[in-house]
């Protein structure tokens, strides 16, 4: 018959209807043998038997209310105060966490940040079809994921997760989830990093040998040195003064047709635009010109990935662009 205020969202007040002691040889998580009693002292482990239980957190606090006028205000408050002190600090992009208990949510939360993992949401309770429509809207791919930490997955957000492909990452070991967490990401940034390279322009340089004009235009076709980077079939090129020539048509090593040509390769380049002896010569010094959507990517997220000699070229390109405009690709 006692009144109690219980920790939840939002904080329950309810009135005690049944107390149930287990026996001396029942654990208290288990379904075995209970026994009713009218009162439990401090340390009695208990099950409480009332109305709306099933809002309530696990691991909360539990106050029984007296006759005091304003009693039950008075509780509600001060449970409330306990849960703010425990909200945890979410960023606008990361994975979405569920634990079980508000003590296990701050531990797994502390993990996270440990390892430089950000959270969009945390909350205590099992996994909801909200929930993972939340990890669906993050922006960053490795963080479209929830982590559950001893909780179960709701019917609905099972269907949700199979049919938004949701990473879903699931176990009752805070570090064996962080450790399956860390391999995935590592692995799906490698994906794609190896992606978004293929379909960047990289940078890439390389002169016009001397003795090694075969053919003047339509296409020109001239022996080439490759000073640095990549240079690909279908790359557009440029002067080092800036001004574009072309696009190279194809590329060849032993009159064989090769898909790329790297750093001190020496092959036959054929350039769709120019005429030796006009646009080009002898000796010149041709770079790959990178589309500054390209030249954006390349700078800000492939940059750790190029080679040194990838990175002289790439250098060099971009003093030449940002000479009349320093803003040009940034």
């Amino acid at each position: 018959g006692d009144t109690i205020v219980v920790g939840g969202q939002p904080v329950v007040t309810t009135k005690v209807r049944a107390l149930l002691k287990p026996s001396a040889v029942t654990d208290i998580g288990s379904n075995g043998s209970f026994v009713r009693v009218k009162r439990v002292m401090a340390a009695s482990g208990v099950r409480i038997a009332a109305p709306n239980l099933e809002h309530a957190y696990a691991g909360s606090m539990i106050r029984a209310t007296s006759d005091k006028p304003g009693s039950i205000e008075e509780m509600v408050h001060e449970i409330e105060s306990e849960i703010n002190t425990v909200q945890i600090a979410t960023d606008s992009d990361g994975v979405v966490l569920c634990a079980d208990t508000i003590g296990s949510l701050e531990a797994i939360t502390g993990e996270l940040r440990k390892n430089n993992i950000a959270i969009r949401l945390a909350k205590v309770g099992n996994i909801a079809r909200r929930d993972v429509v939340e990890a669906t809207t993050c922006r960053d791919p490795l963080y479209k994921t929830v982590i559950g930490f001893n909780v179960d997955v709701l019917p609905d957000a099972l269907e949700e997760l199979q049919r938004s492909g949701t990473r879903l990452f699931q176990s009752d070991v805070i570090y064996q989830l962080i450790e399956e967490y860390q391999n995935w990401s590592s692995k799906e940034k490698e994906v794609v990093e190896k992606e978004l390279s293929e379909a960047v322009i990289r940078p890439g340089q390389f002169t016009i040998l001397d003795g090694c004009v075969f053919r003047q235009s339509n296409p020109a076709v001239v022996g080439v040195h490759v000073l640095g980077g990549v240079i690909k079939p279908g790359i557009p090129v440029m002067r080092a003064d800036g001004m574009h020539v072309g696009s190279i048509k194809g590329i060849q090593e032993r009159s064989e047709a090769i898909s790329e040509a790297k750093c001190r390769d020496e092959v036959a380049v054929a350039i769709e635009g120019p005429t030796v002896g006009r646009q080009i010569k002898e000796g010149d010094v041709l770079l790959v010109d990178i589309p500054e959507s390209h030249a954006k990517m390349v700078e800000q997220e492939l940059y750790e990935t190029l080679s040194p000699d990838e990175i002289e070229a790439f250098s060099k390109f971009l003093e030449i662009k940002r000479k009349d405009d320093p803003f040009w690709g940034r």
